[in-house]
């Protein structure tokens, strides 16, 4: 079965037509086999698709199980159906609540990304006070910069500060040192959005961010702007870009390690 990211759509009828789409065949033959998932006949799809007909909330809910929807996916398809369905502005406005809810449940990032924390809460203050913790409990991962010293010539700053980092490390089993070099032993982590301690983790990076700015290096790539936009297409940008994130952490988890790097992305209302 296709798969299309349901979250970007806010009208049900619009993700049919676009999962019908990005079929093999785009979608022939396959009218039939979803009246016959859900109990009605072929020319009730194509007035509920092409006019002011609605499905029922039965029928909504299996129609997300035809599509291969997962538990939330399939809650988020039926609350479109009970939007367009509503009689009032009012239930209109509560299942949007509901639909905005859950869109944001998708786009959390421990949910989405499946990257757990495991430092002990006593040490995470410490480790997002600054953004050296991070910085260098990554670096290991480039053989270039498994040794103390290349690390200390690195970041230019002085032993003792590196040190103190790295036994820091060490004492979290986040690395370990065999042979003389350091190797990692503990490569993901993700702080919770609602962890107080992400405020102070996100100004870290960002303070970076401006930093890496004004270096104005051409290999680097900074991007900033004021938009005005509607609310679905706000939602679709925020989507993409989580979409885009899980892209990402795919990619990287089988790259070559390299280069070092910081990734910052902002999409808010101003």
């Amino acid at each position: 079965m296709a798969n299309t990211m349901i979250y970007e759509f806010n009208d049900y009828k619009k993700y049919i037509h676009q999962w019908l789409k990005s079929t093999p065949n785009e979608g022939r033959g396959l009218r039939k086999a979803m009246a016959d998932a859900i109990g009605c006949q072929t020319p009730f799809i194509t007035h509920v698709l092409s006019g002011e007909y609605h499905f029922s909330p039965e029928q909504g809910e299996a129609c997300g199980r035809w599509l291969g929807l997962n538990e939330m996916e399939k809650e988020y398809f039926v609350f479109l159906v009970q939007r367009a369905r509503a009689g009032t502005k009012e239930l209109e406005d509560f299942y949007g609540r509901q639909i905005t809810k859950i869109k944001h449940q998708s786009t959390v990032l421990k949910k989405r990304l499946r990257i757990d924390s495991g430092i002990p809460p006593e040490k995470r203050v410490e480790y997002y006070s600054s953004w050296l913790y991070g910085a260098i409990h990554m670096a290991i991962m480039i053989p270039e910069l498994q040794s103390t010293e290349a690390l200390v010539k690195y970041f230019n700053l002085t032993r003792a500060r590196v040190l103190t980092v790295l036994n820091f490390l060490d004492e979290l089993q986040m690395i370990t040192k065999k042979n003389g070099r350091w190797t990692q032993l503990m490569p993901s982590l993700h702080l919770e959005e609602e962890s107080p301690l992400n405020l102070q983790h996100q100004c870290n990076w960002r303070l970076r961010a401006i930093e890496s700015i004004q270096q104005k290096k051409p290999e680097n790539l900074h991007y900033s702007a004021i938009i005005s936009t509607s609310q679905e297409d706000f939602e679709w940008v925020r989507e993409k870009l989580a979409q885009t994130l899980e892209q990402l952490v795919d990619r990287v988890k089988k790259s070559k390690d390299e280069k070092l790097a910081s990734v910052c992305i902002d999409w808010y209302q101003v």
